[in-house]
């Protein structure tokens, strides 16, 4: 399977607070689909 990634568009809330944490402007974040289920599901070993 090709890699893909996403792309998430920010909210004028998320744009202003990530100007604000790396001094230049954001419109979206893109991220590789196992990036993202990092994220939302990060595996832990017990």
């Amino acid at each position: 399977m090709a890699d893909q990634n996403i792309k998430i568009e920010l909210t004028p809330d998320q744009k202003a607070e990530l100007e604000k944490a790396m001094g230049k402007a954001v419109d979206s974040v893109e991220l590789s689909v196992e990036e993202l289920e990092q994220r939302i599901a990060p595996r832990t070993m017990l």
